[in-house]
């Protein structure tokens, strides 16, 4: 194993930068999925921004184009094929059809007005065999910039479906355009478009779909801030035992850091990272013929790590929403990454559904009602299901542990043990990828921290921990012993995570109990994906230079005797790559 640069593979990675996902979807014609990435052909930063393409046949092995699909090599696009989106095919043998952002002005950015009007348009490309080849249309761009009356922010990023519940309120069928950005002096906003299935290169402008003022935070711990400009927001109608909730995900660009981001201290060589979150926010639609607007109910984070630039699409096959994003590496210079010659990751593909949580009494700590991403419903008899934002690694993923090179099983792990010890060894892997999935049952009276020390070496000066924080609610990774690379800032990642009292009423008489914890880790070289009762995700890199010797994984717990119990803990050692082909 190369102990220096060990390269991801279960993460897609190219030799050269790339950032956003872009035209996540499926092509019924060839049975395959499409996604496609920004990135920079010629280098490891970012620059010449182009599109490189992904196929697969299950979302887990992917097929690499050899060549970028696009290029910025017209007059409206001279200076950047930005994030775009699939067109929906109107029938199974159509050919394929994607919309970008075509850029030909820079710089722009919400944070040196006045944006340059008309910098970025919208433009289509299309592809008769299968994504091959691709032409540019020639009435490109379409779309020349933003609506004339408004002086926006930003305006990118255009995503294209069916929405259901807004052409019942409109009384109208259509497909439904959104373009990320917001309005100078108000806030953040998508654009909304009706876009005629049969005439895709016109897009009717309506309004501004949602009305936030800047920097939004509904709850300090419980959500982020909802930024000054939007980049990548997708609009989901997400349905789950007859319930259905209106769903934004987005990327919220401001100024407003997260505190644990904020605080950490790094050497003036590495840049700063962009300030920006990953959001998610169910809302209320409402529309009459010529407007829509959608109003904040509830949101969160989609992902607490660095993870960005989300992009999903509806699966018709398994009658899924998947996303795919991009994880990217803001904690290295330039030289780092120049040495090791790539820049970014895509993370593994990731569903979306409505989650729904029945008979919960309480939270783990103060009141349920300050937990602002979940909705409480009360039922008929009194009890109250809490609704929130699903998220989870797609089922094919599970298929790769078949294949692994060796499985670690415990059971029954309790600590701290009688004789006050913290902290157990579990297991030593052999491979830079494996995948950890526990249960743990807690006993919150006296239960402080859990977690995991991974990728730790022998006499624990190397390690990684990820720890749920019973008192602080929250579930972080602290990478300060990762390593001691200078040209490495070790920053912190860390989000909200509860867990729930729910009733029992199976007993004589109704009592309460929390729910177990559930934790699934990925890791993958240097990427690392924590993921805990299909509610809480966070992507992140964090880099270890000798991979050979940082291979231990052990488990420890503060509190009370015994206060925590790993009833199951699994490790699949070695999971088969899923390095892309090419083609």
């Amino acid at each position: 194993m190369d102990s220096k640069h060990a390269r991801p593979s279960l993460h897609f990675t190219a030799d050269c930068w790339i950032n956003d996902p872009c035209a996540p979807g499926y092509h019924p014609a060839t049975g395959l999925y499409h996604v496609f990435y920004q990135c920079n052909p010629h280098g490891t930063e970012w620059g010449s921004m182009s599109w490189g393409h992904l196929t697969s046949e299950d979302l887990v092995l992917w097929t690499r184009s050899s060549k970028p699909a696009l290029i910025p090599d017209q007059p409206y696009d001279r200076l950047g094929v930005f994030t775009g989106c699939m067109i929906p095919p109107a029938n199974p043998h159509e050919s394929l059809k994607v919309v970008y952002s075509s850029v030909c002005h820079l710089p722009f950015h919400w944070s040196t007005p006045p944006y340059p009007r008309n910098s970025a348009g919208l433009a289509i490309a299309e592809s008769s065999d299968s994504g091959m080849t691709w032409t540019k249309c020639t009435e490109n761009p379409f779309l020349t910039g933003e609506p004339k009356e408004l002086q926006v922010t930003g305006f990118r990023d255009p995503f294209l479906a069916e929405w259901d519940a807004l052409d019942q309120l409109r009384g109208r069928k259509s497909l439904y355009g959104l373009v990320s950005g917001g309005i100078e002096g108000y806030g953040p906003t998508a654009f909304l478009y009706s876009v005629q299935p049969e005439n895709v290169s016109e897009w009717n402008y309506l309004c501004p779909l949602v009305s936030l003022p800047a920097r939004f935070q509904p709850s300090p711990k419980w959500s982020g801030n909802f930024g000054v400009n939007w980049e990548c927001t997708n609009f989901l109608t997400l349905e789950s035992d007859g319930k259905s909730r209106e769903c934004l995900i987005l990327g919220a660009e401001g100024d407003v850091e997260r505190e644990h981001i904020k605080n950490s201290e790094s050497g003036s060589h590495i840049p700063a990272r962009t300030v920006r979150s990953l959001l998610w926010m169910f809302g209320d639609l409402k529309a009459d013929k010529d407007s829509a607007r959608l109003e904040y109910a509830h949101g969160g984070y989609l992902d607490c790590g660095s993870l960005y630039a989300a992009n999903s699409f509806f699966d018709p096959v398994s009658k899924r929403h998947i996303m795919h994003a991009w994880i990217p590496e803001e904690d290295i210079t330039a030289t780092y990454a120049k040495d090791k010659g790539w820049n970014g990751a895509l993370a593994i593909p990731r569903e979306l559904f409505l989650l729904s949580i029945p008979n919960v009494t309480r939270a783990l700590q103060g009141h349920l009602s300050e937990v602002s991403s979940v909705e409480q419903v009360l039922g008929k008899d009194g009890s109250v299901t809490i609704y929130t934002l699903g998220i989870r690694l797609v089922k094919e993923f599970i298929r790769l542990r078949e294949r692994c090179g060796h499985i670690f099983q415990r059971q029954h792990i309790s600590l701290p043990s009688p004789i006050g010890r913290e902290t157990q060894p579990l297991c030593s892997t052999s491979f830079t990828t494996w995948e950890l999935e526990a249960i743990i049952t807690l006993d919150p009276s006296c239960c402080l921290e859990v977690g995991f020390h991974i990728r730790h070496n022998r006499d624990m000066s190397i390690f990684t921990t990820i720890t749920f924080s019973l008192l602080e609610e929250t579930i972080s990774v602290n990478k300060e012993k990762s390593t001691s690379n200078p040209d490495i800032r070790n920053s912190p990642e860390k989000g909200p995570f509860t867990l729930f009292y729910r009733a029992d009423n199976s007993a004589i008489e109704s009592i309460d109990r929390l729910e177990n914890l559930r934790v699934r880790i990925i890791s993958d070289a240097d990427v690392l994906e924590v993921f805990a009762n299909d509610r809480f995700a966070l992507a992140t890199f964090v880099y270890s230079s000798e991979h050979s010797s940082n291979v231990g994984i052990s488990v420890f717990a503060q509190g009370g005797p015994e206060s925590a119990v790993f009833e199951e803990v699994n490790v699949w050692d070695g999971l088969s790559t899923t390095r892309s082909l090419e083609v």
